[in-house]
């Protein structure tokens, strides 16, 4: 299962150099709004967007999928992106990480998706100036749909607020879509402890070690968006965050380590089922083991009698030797003395509680 989507340069490379992607595939939407108005414009050009940077509302532009080196370049230049900036959203697989300063804020998170049994981590990367935010993801499927529906249908206080409070509610998207996945991963958990219960089977094996997995690199690479979320919080200072904002702001934290105190507590609820699934092996091997231990502890008294008078010595040469053998009902009592001893043997198992 491929999680991670990792882009980067040769070494050497110069800073800034953005790699030609020749299957690029994108979109770009455009959403100017205020406390009254709301304009969206789908699939828009590229170039198209410069128009609204002056726009005294408030401007979203998202760019969805993977876009091509020289998209980016012209959005760079005319809506101001630093080129490291454009190079670190066009190499995905960034660490989740935050530049701050008076005029801008760039933001990089990491958007888990739970797709049935497969898992993957999308890079969401937010630019913010005073009026404009920009929204780059990758996958194919736009995870703001629920944002836009609340700026379309005006459900809330989005549309009264400035692009600040937009950064939030992307944040707090990004960050929800954790939870999720986490009911997703705790029904595979309780599908794989009741599995267990009932079979054991090397498959249950690899499944688990398949989650423990899953769940230690999506924490691995959530962790560091608490950080990210603690860097915006320290900037109450900025002009570009109002006091509302940080205050929801405050709530993405919550939810952040909420996530990540999830993931822990299902890392360790897997590592008990692999033990738990360890230890019913060693049981059934003991099992077996005693099975056989008794098996053969019972039948070591006959083999050594079998094996006494398999050594043929002739009685008619002495009278000592193996007079019984001339017995009338000698073979009767040697079976009979065989299943004595079996017997014995089994009701003081029995009485020990060994079988």
């Amino acid at each position: 299962m491929k999680l991670f989507n990792k882009k980067y340069h040769k070494p050497g490379t110069r800073p800034g150099t953005l790699k030609t992607n020749e299957n690029a595939v994108f979109s770009v939407d455009l959403y100017d709004y205020n406390a009254t108005v709301f304009n969206a414009q789908l699939n828009v050009d590229v170039s198209t967007c410069k128009s609204f940077i002056e726009s005294e509302n408030c401007t979203w532009i998202h760019v969805q999928g993977d876009p091509s080196a020289e998209a980016m370049k012209l959005l760079g230049k005319d809506l101001g992106i630093h080129e490291l900036y454009v190079e670190d959203v066009i190499n995905v697989g960034q660490r989740p990480k935050v530049e701050i300063n008076d005029e801008q804020i760039f933001l990089i998170l990491n958007l888990p998706v739970k797709e049935g049994s497969s898992a993957r981590v999308d890079q969401v990367s937010l630019f913010l100036s005073k009026t404009t935010l920009i929204s780059f993801s990758t996958g194919k499927n736009n995870p703001f749909l629920a944002v836009i529906e609340r700026l379309e249908n005006k459900i809330g206080k989005l549309r009264k607020q400035q692009s600040d409070y937009l950064l939030y509610a992307l944040i707090d998207t990004v960050i929800d879509f954790g939870f999720p996945m986490l009911e997703t991963y705790s029904e595979q958990i309780q599908a794989l402890e009741d599995e267990l219960m009932e079979t054991k089977n090397e498959r249950l094996l690899s499944s688990i070690h398949e989650l423990r997995r899953d769940l230690l690199l999506i924490r691995r690479r959530l962790w560091p968006q608490r950080e990210v979320i603690n860097e915006l919080l320290r900037a109450d200072d900025n002009p570009l965050l109002q006091d509302n904002t940080l205050l929801h702001l405050r709530d993405c934290h919550d939810h952040v380590i909420s996530i990540m105190e999830m993931l822990e507590t299902y890392h360790e609820m897997t590592s008990g089922l692999m033990e738990l699934y360890l230890t019913s092996v060693s049981l059934k091997l003991n099992d077996v083991m005693k099975f056989l231990t008794i098996f053969t502890t019972i039948f070591i008294p006959p083999t050594f009698l079998v094996g006494v008078y398999g050594m043929n010595f002739r009685s008619e040469n002495s009278p000592t030797n193996m007079p019984e053998l001339d017995w009338q009902f000698g073979y009767l009592m040697v079976w009979g003395i065989i299943a004595l001893m079996i017997g014995g043997m089994l009701y003081f198992f029995r009485r020990k509680k060994w079988i």
